[in-house]
C-alpha cells in the first residue's frame, strides 16, 4: 500500500491539470475491490477541464504501466478512444533470444487500437515482443469486419481471410499458402490442400 500511495503521489503531480483525479485497485479481471489483498494492479484516471474522456492508466504495483486509454465514464465501463496494452517479455514470448529483454526493454506494446462507445472500430494491431506485427484485424462496432491477417515471428502471413459482420466470407488462406478454405456465412465450404490446391493456383495464375 506504501508504494501505491508513493506512486499515486507522483502521478498526481503529473496529472495536476486535470480537474478529477481518481486512484483504484483492481483484481485479476480488472475489476474494482476495496480490499487490498485481492487486488494486483491498481490506475489512476482524471478528466480535462472540457474534455468528454477519462484519460485512465493501469499500473502494477511497482508503478509499471500496463494499459493507457481514455473512458467515457467514471466507472470506467466504456471505452472510448485510443488504447495501448503492454505485456512483460518473458522466454514464452521472445522468439529471438529467449531473454528477458530485447534492445533494453523489459516491455513491449502487446495490443493497440481503438474504442467507439464500448466498442472496438478500425485496425486493432496485435505485437510480438520484438516489435513486429503479429495480427490485424478490422472492426466496425465491435463485430470483426474486413481484411484479418495473423504473422509468424520472421513476418510471414500464416492466415489471411475476410471477415464481413463478425462472420468469416470468402477465400481464407491458411498455414502460409499451403490450404485454402471458402466460407459462407462463417461455414466452410469447402478446404484445398496438396495437389488440388496447386492446381487451382496454377489455374488462376492462367487466367491473369
Amino acid at each position: 500500500m506504501k508504494r501505491i500511495l508513493i506512486c499515486f503521489l507522483f502521478l498526481f503531480g503529473g496529472l495536476n491539470a486535470y480537474s478529477q483525479v481518481k486512484t483504484i485497485l483492481l483484481d485479476v479481471k480488472d475489476r474494482i475491490v476495496t480490499d487490498s489483498t485481492k487486488a494486483i494492479s491498481y490506475a489512476v484516471f482524471g478528466k480535462v477541464e472540457g474534455d468528454s474522456v477519462y484519460t485512465f492508466k493501469k499500473f502494477d504495483f511497482d508503478g509499471v504501466l500496463l494499459t493507457s486509454g481514455t473512458f467515457k465514464d467514471d466507472s470506467l465501463q466504456v471505452p472510448h478512444g485510443n488504447f495501448v496494452y503492454y505485456e512483460w517479455i518473458t522466454p514464452d514470448n521472445n522468439y529471438q533470444n529467449l531473454s528477458y529483454e530485447i534492445n533494453g526493454r523489459a516491455r513491449f506494446v502487446a495490443l493497440s487500437g481503438k474504442y467507439l462507445d464500448g466498442l472496438r472500430v478500425g485496425k486493432w494491431l496485435s505485437f510480438y515482443a520484438d516489435g513486429k506485427v503479429k495480427e490485424m484485424a478490422n472492426y466496425i462496432m465491435g463485430a470483426l469486419h474486413g481484411l484479418y491477417q495473423l504473422y509468424d515471428n520472421d513476418g510471414k502471413v500464416q492466415i489471411s481471410g475476410a471477415y464481413v459482420a463478425g462472420k468469416k466470407n470468402g477465400t481464407w488462406v491458411m498455414k502460409g499458402g499451403k490450404q485454402e478454405d471458402e466460407y459462407a456465412g462463417d461455414k466452410l465450404v469447402s478446404s484445398l490442400t496438396g495437389k488440388k490446391l496447386r492446381d487451382k493456383q496454377a489455374q488462376r495464375k492462367n487466367v491473369n
